[in-house]
């Protein structure tokens, strides 16, 4: 491997009771990167996170906290100095231990309801986390729906108008002014949702009480282990949330490989949540609100038009931009259908 890397690894290693005997990069994407290590005591995953000591501090006691209410995810392994990270060069390193597994498969549908109940239980597991003494919350997007929901409303709006009178309009700017209106009116509908007592409740609760949103609870972060359980990975992104927001993305990720969304399917996934982490029929009312508003559609337009992504072709562009179209055009009908079954998927008490 890359001699940089290696000195790298071994500096970071230094700092542990441990010995390096093979090097191995997984991942590097410059702020970030990961290696799999093997030591004296077997492999040990190292991460370079791209984020300072105070998120890092939040995130070991995240871990932590989850873990002793029953999550599988990987523990932080202290250095010499029994902290759970090393800084090198005002870049920081965090050492876990390794896994053995594999990926659940969205396709088979016992290893999605696996991932809806192991996100259930997740949510479950944080209920109650504090912050540890002179450690704040790094993430705190309870409080930002609403505003977010705005300005991503405002920039579709915004680019409506400007691509309406350009006069090098391409195929994407075609696709996109002949169907925003359409997905306008869902932001305006999902913000109408939400100006609901039962959403101001349930964020005053959380508030209180809180709760921690994964951000990307989903197969590429998680791990059918040998021993069976399911381990999730990655906390980088943790923020006190409803719960909702990842059972979003994961409704968004699962139906946008299908050709339309599929309520049959949605009714399972929200019945294998429901046994965990059960949710009231109001709180459904809010699932719905954020599945209306259009962040497949609002993520490819701003991907292109941002150029977030400059390794694509227009091609690629407009393909992914159709796929999302299409799945976004489907969910109307499959969410008010949702909402007036509701209560096969609320369990008695």
């Amino acid at each position: 491997m890359d001699t940089s890397f290696a000195e790298v690894v071994n500096r970071v290693i230094s700092h542990y009771p441990l010995k390096v005997e093979k090097v191995y990069l997984l991942t590097n994407k410059g702020k970030k990167a990961v290696w799999s290590i093997e030591t004296n005591i077997g492999e040990v995953i190292i991460k370079k996170v791209p984020f300072d000591e105070n998120h890092i501090e939040f995130m070991i006691h995240a871990i932590n906290y989850l873990r002793d209410n029953g999550i599988h995810t990987p523990g932080v392994i202290k250095n010499n100095s029994g902290k759970g990270y090393v800084k090198l060069d005002d870049e920081y390193f965090v050492v876990f231990e390794a896994v053995y597994g594999r990926s659940p498969e969205y396709e088979h549908e016992d290893e999605l309801l696996m991932i809806m109940r192991g996100m259930a239980a997740f949510h479950q597991a944080s209920k109650g986390i504090e912050s540890p003494p002179k450690v704040r919350f790094p993430s705190f997007l309870l409080l930002k729906w609403k505003k977010n929901m705005r300005k991503m409303y405002g920039k579709l709006i915004r680019y409506k108008e400007q691509r309406s009178v350009a006069n090098d309009k391409n195929e994407f700017d075609h696709l996109f002014l002949k169907h925003v209106d359409t997905f306008i009116k869902q932001c305006e509908t999902a913000l109408s949702m939400l100006n609901n007592p039962e959403f101001d409740k349930w964020v005053e609760e959380t508030i209180k009480n809180k709760s921690l949103c994964h951000q990307d609870y989903a197969a590429a972060n998680l791990v059918i282990g040998r021993d069976g359980n399911l381990y999730v990975f990655d906390m980088d992104s943790l923020t006190v949330d409803l719960p909702v927001r990842d059972i979003r993305k994961i409704l968004n990720k699962v139906m946008k490989k299908q050709t339309a969304w599929d309520q049959q399917l949605m009714m399972k996934m929200m019945k294998a949540y429901q046994e965990i982490n059960p949710l009231k029929k109001e709180q459904y009312q809010i699932l719905a609100a954020d599945i209306y508003f259009p962040h497949l559609f609002y993520g490819q337009v701003t991907k292109y038009y941002e150029k977030r992504d400059q390794k694509w072709a227009l091609e690629k562009h407009i393909s992914k931009f159709n796929d999302m179209i299409a799945t976004e055009l489907t969910k109307e009908t499959v969410l008010q259908n949702f909402l007036n079954q509701i209560d096969e998927v609320i369990l008695p008490e």
